[in-house]
């Protein structure tokens, strides 16, 4: 089909081309006036398709604008504020979490304060005072060894 066409446009074409070269070099001086009011109207007729086409293609343009407008209206901006409200959620969510991790942290860090004020210190004491009564312990029951050769 489109060999066809092709075929046609290249014989309308070499028709055209001889017409013009026929038209300029052996017709009467009256036919070239007339070929250009011809080719004038011609090209204002086609003008005026064309701004036909373009006005026709500007308000298929405008309706698909407003078809867009309208689609975005009622179906995508709905599900973008579910969408905020969701994310808005979930940040408030994660603040909520944050503070219980404050807490807890908190907590822990009073707990294990309280235990080693009242356990691990008072036992650290306890051991300090128990290493320091075995080592004069033991100072005092080798002092009345006689000292080894090692010492």
């Amino acid at each position: 089909m489109l060999r066809w066409v092709g075929i046609g446009v290249g014989v309308l074409t070499a028709l055209l081309i001889g017409f013009i070269v026929y038209a300029t070099f052996f017709s009467a001086p009256g036919f070239r006036e007339g070929a250009a009011a011809i080719a004038i109207v011609l090209l204002a007729v086609f003008q005026l398709i064309t701004a036909f086409l373009l006005i026709a293609l500007l308000i298929a343009v405008l309706y698909a604008v407003t078809k867009i407008d309208q689609l975005a209206r009622t179906s995508l901006i709905p599900k973008l504020d579910e969408a905020t409200v969701k994310v808005n959620q979930l940040l408030e969510d994660g603040r909520q979490i944050s503070g219980n991790v404050r807490d807890t942290v908190s907590n822990t860090t009073g707990t294990t304060t309280f235990v080693t004020e009242r356990i691990v210190s008072p036992f650290i004491r306890l051991s300090s005072i128990a290493s320091g009564v075995r080592a004069a312990a033991n100072s005092l029951a080798r002092r009345d060894l006689p000292p080894t050769s090692g010492e």
